[in-house]
């Protein structure tokens, strides 16, 4: 009817859809992100060993973790065909199957990710933020990692769908080693009983001393 809107509103990515986009690709997003951890916390040990004192800034830890998961991505997707890899000068986005576009970050208490305003930042932030190039209907998420509060553990790793500095959806890609079954002990063995008897199949014997004779 004349004077109502007729904006188009693309419909938010469900969780689903995206997941099932992703599904094959979580191991090696977690394994980029683990092994970027571990490069930081491998770091960390040697300043200390060293003596260096502890970063001022919280985001240089940030800065750090980043570029080791930037470089670890490129490294594992870059010649796999069906994810492309845009290298930017401040950061790396993945294009999943030509559905699923994504970014990794930091994130905050509410599981967003945190960037500088820019026009690029916000149409990625904003469901219906137009990218060029892009498909209309493409999933816009973040792959969020969450440390504990001293960044000595990494507690997380997301995908996180947001509408602006509103979460729309997450879920947890979880830790393959974590969960790679529970150990089950082995019964101890059973200890042999003490011999009784002169046998001397279980009894050990004694070696016969020979005492030097009188006068030799």
């Amino acid at each position: 009817m004349f004077g109502e809107s007729t904006e188009f509103k693309m419909p938010h990515p469900t969780k689903e859809d995206v997941q099932a986009s992703l599904t094959d690709y979580h191991r090696r997003i977690r394994e980029v992100v683990s092994c970027a951890w571990a490069e930081w916390r491998a770091m960390a040990a040697y300043r200390a060993d060293n003596g260096f004192r502890p970063f001022l800034y919280s985001r240089t830890v940030a800065n750090l973790v980043f570029d080791a998961i930037a470089r670890n991505a490129i490294t594992e997707f870059a010649s796999d065909p069906t994810v492309h890899v845009e290298i930017e000068p401040q950061t790396i986005k993945l294009f999943f199957k030509g559905s699923v576009f994504a970014r990794f970050k930091k994130g905050d208490d509410n599981k967003l990710g945190q960037n500088i305003p820019t026009q690029a930042a916000l149409a990625f932030e904003f469901v219906d933020g137009m990218l060029p190039g892009l498909p209309a209907e493409t999933a816009k998420v973040e792959f969020i990692w969450l440390a504990n509060d001293i960044n000595t553990r990494l507690e997380h790793v997301l995908v996180v769908a947001r509408d602006g500095d509103r979460l729309l959806w997450d879920y947890e890609i979880d830790d393959p080693v974590a969960g790679a079954g529970t150990v089950i002990p082995f019964p101890e063995p059973s200890t042999p009983p003490t011999p009784t008897g002169d046998d001397d199949l279980v009894k050990p014997k004694v070696p016969e001393v020979k005492r030097p004779r009188e006068n030799e």
